[in-house]
């Protein structure tokens, strides 16, 4: 399966799409919502399933790319030996996600600095943090106020274990059809207890000035604009 949810401009999180798994998930599903009238988004977050990832770049080419933290966390970590896992964990929570940091360039700094320390003693974890360390930061560019809902895909992980409670009680599905239904009538419930997000004038100019940036609008525009306010 699937799953996809939205967050609107009211801040309202919506559940967006369910399909069932194909070899190119990512990319049929995303052409499917788009065909349905979702516009691209500002913002794709999502794990890295190859399928995922080539659908953002193909199909939301100008979306900024956010890959869930709790994934990548646990990437990080399976990748170091035991002993160091405790220790290191919480030195990588400094980075992903940020707790000292207060701007996306601050960020890549202590992020690059932890890298640079631990390169040698750790290889293939810092690797695979450096690798898209960039990326992995995206939130940072985002409102404050947002950065704690829009680090991870946590949201839909939650509500999967509710899917997963309905489901493993029975032994076999006649059809996927079958399937389907059921998990759609358990997450369209969960959704509608979803708590959403504070949205504010100023955070609503915050968003469109990265919306203007990631479909290349000028942000002097967006100076006057507010200079006229």
């Amino acid at each position: 399966m699937l799953c996809a949810y939205a967050i609107l401009e009211n801040g309202k999180k919506v559940l967006l799409h369910l399909a069932l798994g194909s070899t190119e998930p990512g990319s049929v599903s995303s052409i499917d919502m788009t065909a349905r009238g979702l516009e691209e988004p500002l913002l794709v977050i999502a794990d890295k399933h190859k399928g995922l990832k080539k659908a953002a770049i193909e199909v939301f080419s100008h979306a900024f790319k956010q890959p869930c933290l709790s994934h990548k966390m646990r990437n990080i970590l399976c990748k170091l030996p035991k002993k160091v896992e405790k220790e290191m964990k919480e030195l990588v929570h400094h980075v992903l996600p940020q707790k000292d940091a207060q701007s996306y360039e601050e960020g890549l700094r202590l992020g690059h600095e932890l890298i640079a320390r631990f390169r040698d003693r750790h290889p293939s974890a810092i690797e695979c943090l450096e690798e898209d360390l960039e990326e992995c930061l995206t939130y940072l560019k985002f409102p404050q106020a947002h950065w704690r809902a829009i680090r991870t895909s946590n949201l839909l992980e939650r509500t999967f274990g509710e899917g997963r409670r309905r489901t493993k009680v029975i032994p076999r599905f006649p059809t996927e059809s079958s399937a389907l239904r059921l998990l759609y009538a358990t997450l369209i419930t969960a959704s509608q207890s979803w708590r959403g997000i504070r949205m504010t004038p100023d955070i609503w100019w915050e968003l469109e000035l990265l919306r203007r940036e990631a479909f290349g609008e000028s942000s002097q525009v967006v100076e006057k604009e507010l200079a006229a306010v």
